[in-house]
């Protein structure tokens, strides 16, 4: 018998893919180890198929407390219901009723017209931050690059001060850190996460209250704004949209950038390619983000009893989808261990399905394109530096903490004008 898998420990998290293909093919619906201690354990999906279906099937949903009782349901401390409160309203934990009303008041302001109309600031704001470091021959894509640059984007459409993104990062990494699944979280890891979430809310309730009295053209004024029927989002409903957006909304395109580098760094010969032939970034952008994906595990609650590969999926257990199993599995991919930039059919699921399809997948796939461009086009001799890589303590935000490269420093004092890819794929 396989043995019961664990998700959360360090060497799963710093190298899943020597995992995955072995449950894929020898256990693929697997009962292993739930990082809730109150629970006896939980469902692991590997195949793409069986991934695929659970996201379009409402059979499952993200709502805990619709299935747990209190006893069995996460313990977060009372003392933490700020957090809590605040995390349980983001759209991406709801379910009908209160997330058909939500995604209809939201997919109004975060369109792709938006997403268009922000490309030029987006390759504006890569190139200001390649300009910071560029002279120095080195940096650490991570904190200088791959992080400051979807927070100071997300930032430029709510309409706040992008120099206040150390205050984001950190607020960020709090929520995140508390809420992204793990083994028994420390007391500090939620006081941590109650204490960002404050930061939070007292931040977005100046700026709502500014648009209110003074709107702008920003999405904070869009949300307030946004009606459907005489229907429109509460006080709390914009304050944690905001805070959703600035927090889970870059980490994805975060890791994107990270480990898709890393990825293209680690395979010359399709660097080198897409080096000379920009107009394959599109296409690039998709097979990265199925080849190494940014999010490798998404979890879903069974409403109801469900029967998966042979396996009876009882209501109120806890489903672990295992995205980054599932864009490698070869009955799914021609060759799925192979970077392929080229890849004709690259219907990967990283952005999920169903209703809880990823409202921000075509920022994310905009801001991907520029920033590998951009690194591509501005950076000569671009190399990994002579590193150990540490990742961060969660499969499902999966990404390294930092990622150092070297390059050959300009020899002119400027930089020739940054090629400009103007298509974005889109579902």
């Amino acid at each position: 018998m396989i043995e019961r898998l664990n998700p959360f420990l360090p060497e799963f998290i710093a190298n899943p893919y020597a995992f995955y293909s072995r449950y894929r093919e020898e256990d693929p619906v697997h009962w292993g180890i739930t990082s809730n201690s109150r629970l006896p354990g939980a469902w692991y999906l590997f195949r793409y198929e069986d991934v695929v279906k659970v996201f379009e099937d409402p059979r499952f949903g993200r709502e805990a407390r619709r299935v747990l009782s209190d006893n069995q349901a996460p313990l977060v401390p009372p003392a933490y219901k700020g957090f809590l409160s605040m995390v349980s309203n983001w759209l991406v934990f709801r379910d009908p009723p209160d997330h058909t009303r939500l995604r209809s008041l939201v997919n109004k302001v975060f369109s792709q017209r938006v997403v268009e109309n922000i490309r030029p600031a987006i390759f504006s704001i890569a190139d200001s931050l390649l300009d910071q470091v560029h002279a120095r021959g080195e940096m650490d894509l991570i904190e200088e690059f791959a992080f400051p640059l979807p927070v100071m984007v997300i930032a430029a459409l709510l309409g706040v001060d992008p120099k206040d993104r150390p205050l984001f990062r950190q607020w960020s990494m709090a929520l995140l850190e508390a809420s992204a699944s793990r083994l028994t979280p420390s007391p500090e890891i939620y006081s941590r996460a109650e204490q960002a979430t404050q930061g939070f809310i007292d931040y977005f309730t100046e700026a709502i209250a500014q648009r209110r009295a003074e709107p702008r053209e920003d999405l904070i004024t869009d949300l307030i704004k946004a009606q459907d029927e005489g229907d429109k989002l509460s006080e709390q409903e914009v304050l944690s949209m905001c805070i959703h957006l600035l927090t889970a909304g870059h980490e994805t395109t975060v890791n994107l950038i990270s480990k898709g580098m890393l990825s293209l760094l680690r395979n010359r010969d399709t660097f080198k390619i897409l080096r000379t032939h920009p107009e394959l970034l599109p296409g690039a952008v998709e097979e990265l983000l199925r080849y190494d994906s940014p999010v490798q595990m998404v979890t879903r609650w069974a409403y109801e009893d469900v029967e998966i590969g042979g396996k009876l999926i009882r209501r109120g257990d806890s489903v672990g989808l295992m995205i980054g199993a599932a864009n490698r599995d070869p009955l799914r991919f021609e060759n799925p261990d192979v970077l392929d930039i080229k890849r004709e059919d690259c219907r990967h699921c990283v952005f999920g399905g169903g209703i809880h399809f990823c409202i921000g997948s075509a920022l994310a796939r905009a801001e991907g394109q520029i920033a590998l461009n951009v690194l591509l086009n501005r950076l000569p001799e671009l190399r990994l530096a002579e590193q150990t890589l540490e990742w961060h303590g969660t499969i499902v935000f999966h990404g390294p903490k930092h990622l150092w490269v070297t390059f050959r420093p300009p020899t002119i004092p400027s930089a020739m004008p940054t090629p400009v890819v103007t298509s974005v794929n889109s579902d």
